[in-house]
């Protein structure tokens, strides 16, 4: 028993001894460490296990994805018709939900003004250009909620205020704007005052960049804000981030926890309102549906490595001045027919 302890305590001082040898030839230099973190030699794999868990995710979405499109195809026999022959719009709409999701992608906001700004400009009613974005928003917010939720950026207690009076809004919004579609030559130019607006705003934000923000007072209303963004959000097809997030934030309200509550809250907005639209509505533009689905699908993963290679603020210029010239040329059409 002696000899056996003997040879285990001699044991334990060699590799004592090897760990300090190999510790002390670790450069302890901040530069030197940072290309064996970037390959993962120091971190022990955790570049490896980040992007597995990426695919997992994905995986997910596929699925998710997948699935959906099953149902869809089963149980709605206008989408089906639809994709056995394809019209060309589908096209356009898959270049456009591409395009926007990288804009998306690079600033952080957009998507929704811009393809619902494109869809009116194809022809595209209010309550199906509304439909198309929500149901285009579903699998990347849901993404988006899951993973800010997971990283511990959702603050529960902002998520439980907002986010029944944020679905009650939007529910109620998408039946109003269903009920209207019959009208749609009149409510077309009410949405495209309401993106020339948005346009305005981040127009106004892309200028206003590179100042200093002050912090207003402090955001105490948060369930009729809530709402108020749901149920804009569903007439105009997009502003649920542009008006609560900036709300939030401009309110005093912490950036990061912001984000990642708003992020998860949108897609149950996304979900319910394009729940609300499909039952709603008599007939739904699928080609402008599955493209913005696909288009916005596919670039996804691409945006995040192209933001950091572009600035934001041309990007925020360019989509601002592209809304407001679509909007002004929609409003110019109405006021034009109707004298």
């Amino acid at each position: 028993m002696y000899f056996v302890d003997k040879f285990r305590l001699a044991h334990c001082l060699k590799m004592e001894k090897q760990t300090t040898t190999i510790v002390t030839t670790v450069p302890a230099d901040e530069a030197a460490l940072k290309p064996l973190l970037v390959s993962g030699a120091v971190t022990g794999g955790d570049t490896a296990a980040v992007k597995k868990q990426r695919w997992i995710y994905w995986l997910i979405g596929i699925l998710f994805l997948t699935t959906a499109l099953a149902l869809v195809w089963y149980l709605v026999p206008e989408f089906r018709v639809h994709v056995e022959d394809v019209p060309p719009t589908f096209y356009y709409f898959l270049a456009a939900g591409f395009l926007f999701a990288m804009i998306d992608g690079a600033i952080g906001m957009s998507y929704g003004i811009t393809s619902t700004t494109f869809s009116l400009s194809m022809g595209i009613p209010p309550a199906s250009a509304s439909t198309a974005v929500h149901i285009s928003e579903i699998l990347s917010n849901g993404i988006a909620g899951w993973m800010h939720f997971k990283m511990g950026n959702v603050n529960k207690k902002l998520f439980k205020i907002l986010i029944i009076p944020g679905i009650t809004g939007a529910v109620i919004g998408a039946y109003l704007l269903s009920s209207l579609e019959h009208y749609s030559m009149y409510t077309k130019p009410v949405v495209s005052l309401y993106t020339l607006i948005l346009g305005s705003i981040i127009f106004k934000r892309a200028i206003q960049a590179q100042r200093a923000q002050h912090a207003g007072k402090k955001i105490k209303r948060i369930g009729l804000l809530g709402f108020g963004g749901g149920f804009i959000d569903a007439i105009g097809g997009g502003g649920w981030g542009s008006i609560v997030l900036s709300s939030l934030i401009a309110g005093r309200r912490h950036p990061r926890f912001s984000l990642g509550t708003v992020k998860a809250t949108r897609f149950f907005i996304a979900m319910l309102s394009s729940l609300t639209f499909v039952a709603a509505l008599s007939h739904v533009h699928w080609d402008a549906v599955l493209g913005l689905v696909i288009g916005s699908a596919v670039a996804s993963p691409i945006a995040a490595k192209v933001s950091n290679k572009i600035s934001a603020k041309t990007i925020m210029m360019a989509v601002s001045i592209i809304v407001i010239a679509a909007s002004i040329k929609s409003i110019y059409s109405f006021v034009f027919k109707i004298l």
